[in-house]
């Protein structure tokens, strides 16, 4: 059998709050450890500032869980911002402190192209960007030249693994953030895409994706001369006259209720979804006759009769009708669908709760 595996094509923020509350209890745990070196280096400034760093993260984790999640993510980056460059005043630029600017601006500028951004918070982004990356310049012209004020230097050994730990860190940072943007942008556009092809209500396709999937199969038929083509329209007796009575709750659960008889034969390769109001479109798995197309229908014919609907203490029955057509050679899809349609039509001229095909 031939594959038909109709599979979906994908190509604010980027962060989950479970995924930000991970990153601020790891900054904390770095900070912890920074305030241990702090103490061993003797660099008492540093020390004094670490515990506001530590407090910080302990304010921006409570934030969090206010989810209050913008301003939390604010007080990280003004942190890290704010804190590399003290280290890089007072303990020096051979550490390599500065390089935490790097998953800074990274971490600032990747929201900048997250689609929904008002033009304010765009510059607000732009301005921020432009400050991290001019800071990263003149501390480090300041510190290369000697006009850092800094009185705890660690020695040459320490300073490069400093240098090597804080470079990992730093890129280690861009590299998390464009793989969270890149993910997060892909799960964006197939939710987008979901939603575009997918009826909101039963959840399966919509007519958008079923003219797609017609057409291609219109085009396999016209390729090979032995593929049996066949669609139908089903439509639901008296639709109106549900919601009108019951209500549109009603009207609602008898198209879910449909749709979950459609769901039975999925697996016998029926492609099925909502051509309009309370229509559907099947096309019929290619390896059936077109009697066995016939006879599956009137099974679901057969069995949306015998259901029944409890919606508030109301038991209701309703009755489908359905009219079917085979791809004959030149057809469009436009004439197929016509063709089906005009049986449905014949079906609910001549008593309803039929298939003629």
């Amino acid at each position: 059998m031939r594959d038909r595996t109709y599979k979906q094509v994908v190509g604010g923020d980027y962060l989950s709050d479970k995924q930000y509350f991970v990153v601020a209890t790891a900054l904390l745990v770095v900070h912890l450890i920074l305030e241990a070196f702090y103490i061993w280096l003797g660099a008492t400034p540093m020390v004094i500032i670490n515990i506001f760093s530590i407090l910080t993260y302990v304010v921006s984790i409570f934030v969090l869980i206010r989810n209050k999640v913008l301003l939390s993510i604010w007080i990280m980056v003004f942190e890290v911002y704010l804190h590399a460059l003290c280290c890089c005043v007072v303990i020096g630029i051979t550490c390599g402190y500065q390089l935490w600017l790097y998953g800074t601006l990274s971490c600032v500028f990747l929201p900048f192209f997250l689609p929904g951004l008002n033009g304010f918070q765009k510059k607000q982004i732009g301005i921020f960007s432009t400050i991290i990356v001019a800071s990263f310049m003149i501390i480090t012209a300041l510190g290369r030249r000697g006009l850092l004020p800094t009185r705890y230097n660690a020695t040459f050994e320490v300073a490069s693994a400093l240098y090597y730990v804080n470079a990992f860190l730093g890129f280690s940072a861009i590299m998390f953030y464009a793989a969270a943007y890149n993910i997060r942008m892909s799960e964006k556009n197939m939710e987008l895409q979901m939603a575009a092809e997918h009826d909101f209500l039963t959840g399966i396709y919509n007519r958008q994706r079923m003219q797609k999937i017609l057409d291609s199969e219109i085009l396999r038929a016209q390729v090979f001369s032995d593929m049996h083509l066949m669609v139908a329209i089903a439509d639901i007796d008296y639709f109106k006259k549900i919601n009108d009575t019951y209500g549109h709750v009603a009207g609602d659960e008898a198209l879910k209720e449909l749709t979950n008889v459609f769901a039975r034969y999925l697996d016998a390769g029926l492609l099925y979804g909502r051509w309009g109001g309370e229509e559907f479109l099947l096309i019929a798995p290619e390896d059936m006759s077109y009697d066995e197309f016939a006879k599956l229908l009137e099974d679901i014919r057969q069995q949306v009769e015998d259901n029944e609907l409890l919606i508030e203490n109301a038991k209701i029955k309703f009755t489908i009708s359905i009219g079917a057509a085979i791809y004959e050679k030149g057809d469009t899809s436009e004439q197929l669908v016509n063709l089906a349609d005009d049986r449905l039509y014949k079906a609910k001229e001549t008593g309803r709760n039929k298939v003629v095909y």
